[in-house]
């Protein structure tokens, strides 16, 4: 009687953590914040007169402020949205180390064209896109909008940080307490018997 009580709360166990991750969302933790992305302006050098024409250099402008993501986000899920109103410019993420690559001028770092690796966002990015971030250090660089003219203009990101829980864990216990349900302990047992040799499950 005690065995059967057990195995109906088993079975009835076994359905809660089959339905419980369909219900109740993984915690979540949201946060927003506004950065100024600099945008060097383009030099203009004057060519051989009557043979070339004038030589314009333009590059990328990459923060000082360090974006630092601490180790314990690589057990979350955490998405950053990134988006600017700006048009004509786009926005990019690279490693914090990619500075060593880049001149440093009154405010933020001036970069060759294609000389920064990014890792999210770039020159397609349109004017927003969605970062998969893990922990480290991280500058935003910005690019396009090729003038003399030193730009600055606001870049708006958000983040969420959900729990990365697996339902294959909830799908896991479900199957052992299903397995009991059914089975029972006897039943149990008689199933080891079958798929062990009988030796090895006497000792």
């Amino acid at each position: 009687m005690r065995e059967s009580l057990f195995r109906w709360t088993a079975g009835v166990v076994c359905l809660l953590l089959l339905i419980l991750p369909s219900f109740i969302p993984p915690p979540m933790l949201e946060d927003s914040a506004t950065e100024t992305a600099m945008l060097p302006p383009c030099e203009v050098e004057n060519g051989i007169p009557f043979i070339q024409e004038e030589q314009v250099t333009c590059y990328w402008g990459m923060s000082e402020e360090i974006l630092t993501l601490p180790e314990i986000i690589d057990s979350l899920d955490v998405e950053i949205s990134i988006s600017w109103e700006k048009q004509g410019t786009w926005i990019g993420i690279a490693e914090a180390s990619e500075a060593e690559k880049c001149t440093q001028k009154d405010g933020y770092y001036q970069c060759d064209k294609n000389s920064v690796e990014l890792i999210a966002g770039g020159p397609s990015s349109g004017n927003d896109f969605t970062w998969n971030a893990k922990s480290g250090d991280y500058r935003f660089v910005a690019g396009g909008g090729d003038t003399q003219a030193l730009q600055e203009f606001e870049v708006e990101w958000e983040y969420q940080a959900t729990l990365d829980v697996s339902s294959g864990i909830y799908f896991v216990f479900a199957l052992l307490l299903a397995g009991y349900a059914i089975l029972g302990v006897k039943g149990i047992m008689q199933l080891i018997r079958m798929v062990l040799p009988t030796d090895k499950v006497d000792e």
